[in-house]
């Protein structure tokens, strides 16, 4: 290729090499600090060639992009000020971004995206070390880069605090209905160590349930992955599944389940979200899918041996467990079935003590435990030891209850007691002290939801009044 010039043409090799008399050639002094190492290992015939100054090289050249405005992608709006910068360096550096970036959200094809809960000074000294690995800390900003860093997710472990200063473990309630069987639009997000509830996204499809005159509630399965919460099923067959992020506080839609279903549940093990049994409107089904989050897509594993609904689900040590469920509309079972996913078989291992449905479970440390239906007790089962016990009493039925772990405590919230009104209290297990106690009154009562722990950053969560859990 030719480029025209004083005294004749120009080849592409003398463009280059004219470009690097610029900027991005170092002094001599300079160069060696800049170049990084560089490593020879022979073996034989075989030379291991490994420049780690190849990493600088390309990190300074795209901050000079970034400086000339040049192959820039995507303006971020700061208050009054506006930086131009490149979606790819920012979905690299940043989960925040990623999430924005390589989801099917609007800011993915917007040119300008506003960004709140940062002031431009932050911001620019944010971008700055994204480009540069350095940045100016003082007494003054140290606090703000921090929460900064913690809001966009910045990958680089050097900016995280030395303690969860600014995260905290959460569990959050899902769906269900209340006690005039109400849908339940919002997501109630719990901190227990705080004593306050924590503002999450509304679940998908709220306009369309509030605008309806029809009562039924939803009924979500839901699980954590990464962070990550995963909600399928709903009313009825349905096939929608969606998950949200944390990092941006927002559900975004998945690809959707081969069967639809409700009254299933999800599972993750192995890095992968597991749908499990339910009912597809007709009957009891034995289907199980597992979703790849890479590839977006849904596979066929090995489907149960027992057909059932509104069972308890969980994984513990590479395995996948269901237990107890109904078979049918009347009948509940006490069978518990174990998965292997490298055999993809399923086989029965010791069953529970009373049959039970509507019923939910959580792995914990070595053990499973088990909570809801018509017992009035908490169980838990062994793995290793294949055997069941009693952990303790309960004063009340809590069928279709929730149940999650937080804070090394396990925390059981709602449910439908024996006369099938909903319940508002959480009551809180304590596996050290041997202890169960009431934690807090929910706002409302609540059945037929789920409930799941993540963490959640308090540099851009409002917390809502601290008097909305009382004790």
């Amino acid at each position: 290729m030719l480029m025209a010039g004083q005294g004749g043409a120009w080849t592409m090799g003398d463009v280059v090499e004219k470009s690097l008399e610029g900027p991005l050639a170092p002094s001599t002094d300079e160069a060696s600090q800049k170049r990084g190492d560089l490593v020879e290992i022979l073996n034989g015939d075989k030379v291991k060639f490994d420049d780690t100054g190849l990493s600088l090289i390309l990190q300074n050249g795209l901050d000079t992009l970034r400086v000339e405005n040049a192959l820039t992608d995507v303006i971020l709006c700061v208050d009054i000020q506006e930086f131009s910068c490149h979606r790819v360096v920012l979905a690299a550096a940043s989960n925040y971004f990623r999430a924005m970036f390589c989801n099917d959200l609007k800011e993915k094809y917007e040119k300008r995206i506003i960004i709140k809960g940062v002031d431009a000074e932050t911001m620019h000294t944010l971008l700055d070390y994204t480009y540069t690995s350095k940045a100016l800390i003082t007494k003054q900003n140290v606090q703000r880069i921090l929460e900064a860093a913690n809001l966009f997710q910045i990958i680089s472990e050097r900016t995280k605090p030395r303690m969860h200063e600014f995260q905290s473990e959460v569990f959050m309630i899902i769906g269900g209905c209340t006690k005039d069987e109400r849908f339940v639009a919002e997501v109630t997000c719990l901190d227990p160590l705080r004593r306050s509830r924590l503002e999450v996204a509304k679940l998908p499809m709220t306009e369309h349930e509030l605008e309806s005159e029809n009562k039924k509630w939803v009924e979500f399965a839901c699980v954590t992955l990464k962070n990550e919460v995963y909600i399928s099923g709903g009313k009825e067959t349905q096939h929608d599944v969606w998950k949200y992020n944390s990092s941006i506080n927002k559900w975004i839609q998945i690809e959707y389940l081969n069967i639809g279903r409700w009254r299933h549940k999800m599972v993750v093990l192995g890095g992968k979200v597991y749908v499990i049994g339910g009912f597809d409107g007709l009957q009891r089904i034995n289907n199980v899918e597992t979703y790849d989050p890479f590839h977006n897509c849904w596979s066929e594993a090995a489907p149960l041996l027992v057909h059932v609904s509104s069972f308890a689900a969980t994984s513990h040590k590479k395995k996948l467990y269901v237990i107890g469920g109904g078979p049918n509309g009347k009948l509940a079972t006490d069978k518990t079935q174990c998965y292997d996913p490298s055999t993809n078989k399923w086989n029965l291992k010791s069953s529970m003590p009373v049959e039970a449905k509507c019923i939910n479970a959580v792995s914990f440390r070595d053990r499973i435990y088990v909570v809801g239906g018509a017992m009035r007790a908490l169980y838990a089962y062994s793995p290793l030891e294949d055997s069941w016990c009693l952990v303790t009493q309960l004063s009340h039925e809590r069928a279709s209850c929730g149940i999650a772990p937080c804070n090394n405590r396990l925390y059981i919230t709602g449910g439908r007691d024996e006369k099938n009104e909903v319940i508002a209290t959480v009551l809180c297990w304590d596996p050290e002290a041997q202890k169960l106690t009431e934690e807090c009154v929910l706002p409302r009562g609540v059945s037929h939801h789920g409930s799941v722990t993540i963490r959640k950053s308090y540099t851009h969560i409002r917390r809502i009044v601290p008097g909305a859990v009382s004790v």
